[in-house]
């Protein structure tokens, strides 16, 4: 990895419609989350973003995903402890897609010594 032993770790996601956040690593509750996100958020609602880009010459039809995102976030710090990422027993990264599949960056950082 860094060969740091402590300190903290970033991760970020370089994109607007995709989120980062922890979680338990269950089918059934993704599917909840899923489910709720679209009970908050509809994709059928009317939204301002929903238009036509003059400077890149596309239609914006994504602003649902773009709120999803901001409601779960673009990052999450986690503990560096003895070289290793400190998780709970149940808890795991998620990369959050939301409006793909495509292709996807993050950006990784770690802080410490």
């Amino acid at each position: 990895m860094s060969g740091l032993k402590n300190g903290i770790i970033n991760v970020f996601t370089l994109h607007t419609t995709t989120a980062i956040t922890i979680n338990e690593n269950d089918a059934n509750l993704e599917e909840d989350i899923a489910r709720f996100m679209t009970k908050i958020v509809p994709e059928d609602d009317t939204y301002a973003h929903h238009s036509f880009y003059r400077k890149d010459g596309r239609m914006a039809v994504n602003a649902y995903s773009h709120i999803r995102a901001s409601l779960l976030g673009a990052n999450v710090t986690l503990p560096l402890q003895d070289g290793k990422m400190i998780l709970g027993a149940r808890q795991n990264i998620y990369l959050v897609e939301l409006d793909g599949p495509q292709a996807r960056r993050l950006a990784v950082q770690v802080i410490g010594e």
